[in-house]
């Protein structure tokens, strides 16, 4: 049996990457983004791209197009844009008719139409709190007058074996009966930043047949050492992998790509140079210290903890932890990519800051896996 999904707002595709590492198949993928489109072609050649604007594309034509009656396509997922949501945009700038808080009723206008088995939307958090909760409330609802039985939380990256403290919100729902959430398989001390421990009650509270998050060290220390503004060329894996996720994010992979580090400024090479492992603006001498800074700014990762969430810019180490635990630069594209849970297959197209922006829009593959996997044991 063929189990198919169309990806709405699809980027470069991390949703579709994680439910193709399940065994499902891309029929169709709309996103306006022409460079993160490339990207998706390039890794997708089969899968029929539009590449326009959505508002601009009928539900009713495309359904058409591609053949499907309704309840015949398996899942529609997506990401409508989340600007209009975000704790990153001032508060004074957020207000309900904001058109970046409308395209989630486009993605429902796919759903009414195409009347898939399966309903995937993920979002930033504050989604499911935004405006007292008026817009967590339409979505459920519109879904429930379509049929669907539906469910909404938020899940963090790290407690699924994602090397990334990333949380989004996620709304499942199913024609048959009421999705459960996908329970976590990781379980440990998530927080970033070196100074934090768990005291002995916390660590208690851990359950013995959940895995250890997946940490910095176990996604990136096999790759090859480099200097900022230096490409690694050979492409060659110069060890064997050192543990299940590089196991894992290695599959089919036969050479390193990306491994590109961006060139850095003489202030913030002496910035990295001056900073140990873990350690971030508040760190510096004076002398090197930024006048203002977001939290965790110029910071190195740990080895032994969780990234944090990539943006889409994590190529400016003023905007967040994006510096290597040991190496005197920002990660490279392929380190990013693998701490987005990117399997090495998958190949960015585009400049330095076009390939940062298509990891830190786009779901992590391997969480988008677990909600795959999820359907697949419901449907069966």
């Amino acid at each position: 049996m063929t189990y198919t999904i169309i990806d709405l707002f699809a980027g470069a595709g991390g949703l579709t990457t994680g439910f193709h590492l399940a065994g499902f198949q891309s029929l169709c993928a709309i996103e306006i983004d022409k460079k993160a489109i490339a990207t998706y072609k390039y890794n997708y050649p089969s899968t029929k791209i539009l590449q326009q604007d959505i508002l601009q594309v009928n539900p009713s034509d495309l359904r058409l197009a591609l053949g499907l009656t309704q309840e015949k396509l398996t899942v529609l997922v997506g990401g409508p844009p989340c600007q209009g949501f975000s704790r990153n945009i001032p508060a004074s700038d957020r207000y309900f008719n904001d058109s970046r808080n409308q395209l989630y009723q486009t993605f429902l206008a796919f759903v009414q139409e195409f009347r898939p088995v399966y309903v995937v939307m993920e979002n930033v958090p504050e989604i499911l709190n935004a405006y007292k909760g008026i817009i967590k409330n339409e979505i459920t609802e519109k879904l429930e007058s379509f049929g669907y039985k539906v469910t909404s939380s938020i899940l963090n990256a790290a407690y699924y074996g994602i090397p990334q403290t990333r949380s989004r919100a996620f709304f499942l729902a199913s024609l048959n009966r009421k999705l459960d959430i996908p329970k976590p398989t990781h379980q440990g001390d998530i927080r970033s930043d070196y100074r934090a421990t768990l005291s002995s009650k916390q660590l208690n509270l851990f359950e013995s047949n959940l895995s250890p998050i997946v940490t910095v060290k176990d996604a990136i220390g096999d790759l090859p050492s480099l200097k900022d503004g230096q490409e690694y060329t050979h492409q060659n894996y110069p060890d064997s992998p050192q543990n299940l996720y590089q196991t894992i994010i290695r599959h089919e992979s036969t050479k390193i790509v990306n491994h590109i580090a961006r060139a850095l400024t003489p202030i913030q090479k002496a910035r990295v140079s001056a900073l140990k492992e873990g350690e971030d603006a508040r760190d510096l001498p004076p002398e090197l210290a930024p006048k203002k800074h977001y939290s965790g700014a110029y910071g190195r990762l740990s080895w032994n903890k969780p990234a944090r969430t990539m943006t889409r810019w994590l190529f400016h180490p003023g905007s967040g932890r994006f510096f290597h635990p040991e190496q005197n630069r920002t990660i490279t594209i392929r380190e990013a990519a693998r701490l987005h849970s990117y399997p090495d297959t998958f190949h960015f197209l585009g400049t330095y800051t076009n390939m940062a922006s298509q990891i830190g829009e786009s779901v992590p593959p391997l969480l988008a896996k677990v909600i795959a996997q999820s359907i697949l044991l419901d449907y069966h």
